[in-house]
């Protein structure tokens, strides 16, 4: 056997059980969202001031969500983002309720296949916030934090605010008694 035919055969073995470790993970956490129930769900979520995310978010999109281009947007100063989103704590709850609203939208797409197209929405965000995130701890790492935060926690929190509003979206359409519950806990 040839050297090229081993590493040729080296890289698909790889290429396979990176594959299968990816698809096991995503299986078993749609078995762990399928078993859980709407309540543990909800009990998952972090709290976030809303109100405070919201004047984040509303301070470069309008309430469509399309980006603002008026001569009073972006107006909020670094210090200011940094306190309404609340430091680190605040960056890590939207980081972890990333993939609670994931699995929100999974366990109404169970019963309503249409809700197909917000889940893959919310991971889009949800992978967007994890960036945004990961940008920040880099810039703290190098002592240029501050600099990063319009960039970056503002752009956090603006994904986070569509993310809610997607999933509060969900059940509104289908009139689900359920969207009480997750008004509240959003």
């Amino acid at each position: 056997m040839s050297l090229r035919t081993i590493d040729f055969l080296a890289g698909a073995v790889l290429l396979f059980v990176f594959l299968a470790a990816i698809g096991g993970y995503y299986y078993l956490r749609a078995r762990r969202s399928s078993r859980a129930t709407w309540e543990s769900l909800l009990n998952r979520l972090t709290f976030v001031d809303r109100a405070a995310i919201a004047r984040i978010a509303l301070d470069v999109i309008d309430e469509s969500g399309q980006h603002r281009k008026d001569e009073t947007s972006a107006t909020l100063e670094s210090a200011e983002i940094w306190k309404l989103i609340g430091g680190w704590n605040g960056v890590e709850a939207l980081e972890s309720n990333c993939t609670v609203l994931i699995d929100l939208a999974f366990y109404v797409q169970q019963w309503y296949p249409e809700a197909l197209f917000v889940a893959e929405q919310l991971r889009l965000s949800a992978r967007e916030i994890e960036w945004h995130v990961e940008r920040l701890r880099s810039a703290a790492k190098l002592g240029k934090l501050e600099s990063s935060i319009p960039m970056n926690a503002q752009r956090a929190a603006v994904a986070y605010y569509l993310m809610t509003r997607y999933v509060l979206a969900l059940p509104q359409h289908r009139n689900l008694p359920m969207f009480a519950d997750l008004q509240k806990a959003l």
